[in-house]
């Protein structure tokens, strides 16, 4: 009889698991929470101009650290790698639950973002490295059932913070969150392997790459004469990393991870695809507490939607990946999601009841997980054991990038309308909940611009991906 393991709980594997859906959880929780946080963040706190970089600020930082992390991990073992990333999330989480201003924490975010994006390559560098490969689509499907549960508790937590106690604690009751996952992954995520690459992280390319990151979402957010400056310079550094990195062994992200067939085009497409639904999905609490007059616990309830259909797009490309090649499953899954934010776009400009934009972030949900779990699928089977930290860590660094500019691009569009409209964006704080008739249809406007924008930007993302079927 064979003794070989059927699933991801088997007895050889039950305490890692624990541990990497432990730290999913912990990333689905603030990941989900801080969106619903949104409206009351713009109350007390004020200077909506810096209110995108809330979520934004966390993801360039998170896709930085996942690269760095990656690299760390196979050097150094993930064990040491995780322990570190805990830390800093606490850290992070402290400050941004005592920040007396927008300004603090936006600081507050980007040392989250740092120990949260190291999370991240701790999870997703275990299992592939733990897990034998019949197992390794089964482990990423359960990591979005984890976020699939953490979509109905989070919110349901979310709003009775937001309705009791204050959104302050959506980040203080991280703590406790994370002492529990510290001590029970301490010992038995992996250590340092046998022929793991030596040499130190290269840290002027860390300091590159966090420029060229920064580089391009301010390109998004600025929307004036600077964006151009700051789009030319990110092209100018992004290039010149490549080039240096070209033939390096110690690489701290190889151009065949980040550029090359197939993986380059797999990571930048899905980066434009994730455009239009992560931006979506961080305003819509925004837009119906302002534009709908919802309050916060139902805003906080909001976030639920795309999240349930990722979760089932996750479940279900696992299950296709058994008779489909995730060649094809990519793009088949991406063209949901242009689809229907389109349909949310036209929903909001022509005041269709909520209920048809939650229907349409289910769909743009499900593409999601059909496609993002077909792509890790498909980087574990491209890559080498000895450098699946740093292939599933660039891939990570540009999904995260993608994130880092759809919440940039919705976040600048919608001001940016707004703004033109109002003159004085201050009013946006002062509509937030209290059902101002005045910036009612202003709001939507912004919003349903910004995602009709996104939108556009999300169907782009489809053209590397149907080359994808080309199997090379």
């Amino acid at each position: 009889m064979s003794d070989a393991p059927t699933h991801i709980f088997d007895r050889r594997y039950r305490a890692v698991t624990f541990a990497i859906l432990t730290l999913v959880g912990l990333s689905a929780f603030e990941g989900l929470a801080v969106v619903a946080a949104l409206p009351g963040i713009t109350r007390d706190l004020g200077h909506v101009e810096l209110l995108p970089w809330v979520a934004t600020s966390y993801l360039v930082c998170s896709g930085v650290a996942t690269v760095a992390a990656g690299g760390l991990a196979d050097r150094l073992g993930v064990s040491p790698v995780f322990r570190a990333a805990v830390v800093l999330f606490v850290a992070g989480s402290t400050i941004c639950g005592f920040a007396p201003s927008m300004t603090v924490m936006v600081l507050g975010r980007a040392l989250q973002g740092i120990g949260g994006g190291a999370v991240n390559a701790v999870g997703l560098t275990a299992v592939g490295l733990v897990f034998p490969r019949q197992l390794t689509a089964r482990a990423f499907a359960a990591n979005a059932n984890v976020w699939g549960i953490m979509s109905v508790a989070g919110p349901g937590i979310a709003a009775a913070l937001l309705t009791f106690a204050s959104w302050r604690w959506i980040f203080l009751v991280n703590l406790p969150i994370c002492t529990a996952v510290l001590i029970g992954g301490w010992s038995v995520l992996p250590t340092r392997r046998d022929d793991a690459p030596s040499g130190r992280l290269p840290l002027f390319d860390l300091a590159a790459l966090t420029t060229f990151s920064a580089l391009v979402v301010v390109a998004i957010d600025r929307l004036d004469v600077w964006s151009v400056a700051a789009a030319i310079g990110a092209l100018v550094l992004g290039g010149f990393l490549m080039r240096r990195n070209r033939d390096r062994d110690d690489a701290l992200i190889r151009p065949k991870h980040a550029l090359d067939t197939p993986l380059g085009p797999l990571a930048w497409g899905l980066a434009a695809l994730l455009v239009g639904s992560i931006g979506t999905q961080t305003f819509v609490p925004l837009f119906i507490t302002g534009a709908r007059d919802v309050g916060p616990a139902l805003a906080a309830w909001s976030v639920l939607f795309l999240v349930l259909g990722w979760t089932s797009g996750a479940n279900l490309s696992s299950r296709l990946l058994q008779t489909m090649d995730a060649e094809k499953l990519v793009p088949r899954g991406g063209a949901l999601v242009p689809a229907a934010l389109f349909a949310i776009g036209g929903a909001v400009f022509t005041a269709m009841p909520l209920p048809v934009v939650f229907v349409a972030l289910i769909v743009v949900g499900l593409g999601c997980g059909l496609s993002t779990n077909a792509a890790l699928t498909m980087v574990r089977e491209r890559a080498e054991d000895t450098e699946l930290g740093r292939a599933t860590a660039a891939h990570q660094f540009v999904r995260n990038l993608g994130f880092a500019a759809g919440n940039a691009l919705v976040g600048a569009v919608m001001l940016l309308v707004i703004g033109r409209e109002v003159g004085d964006l201050d009013q946006l704080r002062d509509a937030v909940g209290h059902g101002s008739s005045q910036l009612t249809a202003t709001i939507e406007r912004g919003f349903g611009t910004a995602v009709l924008v996104a939108a556009a930007v999300s169907a782009l993302g489809l053209i590397p991906l149907l080359r994808l079927r080309r199997k090379v």
